[in-house]
């Protein structure tokens, strides 16, 4: 098993770890002006990747299952609840205001347009 990149979560990285060994988290959501500029390195379906703490630390190894590119305003109930953020409403709270800070660094706005990566994931091992 090659893995060739590592993730550490947004906001709280070590309670989004946490979920992800839980299975509450399930998948994660990137903002794709980032791949398109480079500012982030692509993952593609089936690779592995290393799940890190807020310590640079391995929590765990996940697969790449489904990788999907969704407009802001088209995330779904289901997407936000498989991002443990619970339901939709704290979603779109949570990352209206985590993109608008992402995008601003780049000379960007956050619009129901805006495209997200949204990657699916399975846990192979902790």
């Amino acid at each position: 098993m090659e893995i060739k990149h590592k993730i550490q979560f947004g906001t709280d990285s070590d309670e989004l770890a946490k979920k992800v060994l839980t299975k509450e988290k399930i998948a994660t959501s990137s903002l794709y002006d980032y791949y398109c500029m480079n500012l982030k390195d692509t993952i593609k379906e089936n690779e592995y990747v290393s799940i890190l703490d807020s310590q640079n630390r391995e929590i765990c190894i996940i697969q790449i299952t489904k990788i999907e590119i969704i407009e802001f305003q088209n995330i779904t109930e289901e997407f936000a609840i498989a991002e443990g953020d619970g339901n939709l409403e704290n979603w779109q709270k949570i990352h209206t205001e985590y993109y608008s800070l992402m995008l601003e660094k780049i000379g960007k706005s956050l619009t129901g347009e805006t495209k997200l990566l949204c990657e699916w994931f399975t846990v192979i091992t902790c």
